[in-house]
C-alpha cells in the first residue's frame, strides 16, 4: 500500500474539504468514520482528526481510541483538538465568546514546526462553541488569538498537535502552509 494520510470523520461539514487540501499537496489520503478505523495502520503516515458538530463533553459525543495511533503524527482540527484536549486530562468547556469566522493569530511559535512559515498576525478560520480552557502539563500552547488562548498545541517531545481553527478553508489564509508542514514535513 502507498504511504498515505488517514483523515477520521467526526461528521464535520470540512471532512472533504481537509481530503482535497491534502490532495492538493499530492499527498494520497483517505476518508474514514470515527467508528471504522481501519485495521491496518502501517500504511499511514499520519492522522487527521477532524471537526465535529458535537461538543467533546456532550453523552455519547464521538470519540476515539487515541493510543491506536502511538508514534504516528496526530494532527487534530477543531473538535479533534478539544478531543485531544479533554482525553488528555485537559479541560474544554463552552466559549464565553463563541468566534466564528475570521481571527487573527497574535501568538505563533514559529519554532514549532507545524507552525513554520505562519506569519504573526495570520488570518485564521474559527467555527466552534467550546473553547480549551486549559491543557495538561505535558502540553505546550503553540498560538493564540485574542480570544482564545489555545488555538494550537502540541504534546512536548511528540507529534501530536491541536489547532482550533480551519486550515482547510480559503479564510485561513495560511492554511496550507500549515497542512503542508503536517502532511509532508512531519509526517
Amino acid at each position: 500500500m502507498a504511504e498515505q494520510i488517514l483523515i477520521l470523520d467526526f461528521g464535520s461539514q470540512y471532512t472533504q474539504l481537509i481530503a482535497r487540501r491534502v490532495r492538493e499537496l499530492n499527498v494520497y489520503c483517505e476518508i474514514h468514520p470515527y467508528n471504522h478505523i481501519p485495521e491496518i495502520l502501517s500504511c499511514y503516515k499520519g492522522v487527521i482528526l477532524s471537526g465535529s458538530p458535537c461538543s467533546v463533553r456532550d453523552a455519547g459525543a464521538p470519540d476515539v481510541d487515541l493510543v491506536l495511533f502511538k508514534g504516528i503524527p496526530v494532527l487534530g482540527v477543531c473538535y479533534g483538538a478539544q478531543l485531544i484536549a479533554h482525553k488528555s486530562g485537559g479541560t474544554v468547556l463552552p466559549s464565553q465568546i463563541r468566534e466564528y469566522g475570521r481571527a487573527r493569530l497574535t501568538k505563533v511559535d514559529h519554532h514549532n514546526e507545524l507552525l513554520k512559515e505562519i506569519s504573526l498576525d495570520s488570518q485564521v478560520w474559527m467555527s466552534h462553541a467550546d473553547t480549551i480552557e486549559s491543557l495538561p502539563p505535558s502540553y505546550e500552547i503553540i498560538a493564540s488569538t485574542p480570544s482564545v488562548k489555545v488555538a494550537a498545541f502540541k504534546l512536548i517531545g511528540q507529534k501530536l498537535y491541536g489547532i482550533q481553527f480551519h486550515p482547510e478553508v480559503t479564510h485561513t489564509l495560511e492554511g496550507k502552509n500549515l497542512l503542508r508542514n503536517f502532511v509532508v514535513n512531519i509526517c
